[in-house]
């Protein structure tokens, strides 16, 4: 309450000045402190994206993300589509944004199966066979086909191996 004061007076100094020394009028804005309240952050696209709820990594540097294979860490899920590298998407950090997220299946998913990242951004179940996975949440809706795009109450990466 009292910046809210702060920041009027210093507006209403500003406009008494631009009235009285013909200075350019101020405009004061919020800054970013650099973090991400509600768990969303815009990026550039490293090449386009082919539809929306993909899940993507780090891309080419801290502005970019591009696209998660099944061997990598996502690090969110981009809830818009990018028609060419260098558009913007909002990205929603795993584990850090608001509510759950919309993810886009790589085929069947059962209700209440532990996700992890498939090829191309999408998303599948926990495999039971050999490899390192990364869990990234749970489906709360069945996906039935390639393409569904469902809830999943999502978290940060946690890595899972499987002997």
């Amino acid at each position: 309450m009292i910046k809210n004061k702060l920041v009027a007076a210093i507006a209403a100094i500003a406009a008494i000045g631009d009235r009285l020394l013909g200075c350019p009028r101020f405009e004061f804005a919020n800054i970013g402190e650099g973090t991400y309240q509600t768990g969303n952050m815009s990026r550039l696209a490293d090449a386009a994206l082919s539809t929306r709820h993909l899940c993507v990594k780090i891309g080419s540097d801290v502005n970019h993300v591009a696209v998660a294979a099944a061997a990598d860490i996502a690090l969110g899920v981009a809830n818009d589509a990018a028609e060419a590298a260098e558009d913007p998407v909002n990205v929603q950090i795993l584990g850090r944004a608001d509510g759950t997220i919309l993810m886009t299946a790589s085929g069947a998913i059962a209700l209440g199966a532990m996700v992890v990242t498939d090829a191309s951004g999408k998303i599948r179940t926990l495999p039971g066979t050999t490899g390192t996975y990364y869990i990234i949440g749970r489906a709360l809706e069945a996906a039935g086909a390639d393409g569904d795009v469902i809830n999943v109450a999502h978290c940060f990466p946690i890595q899972r191996v499987v002997p």
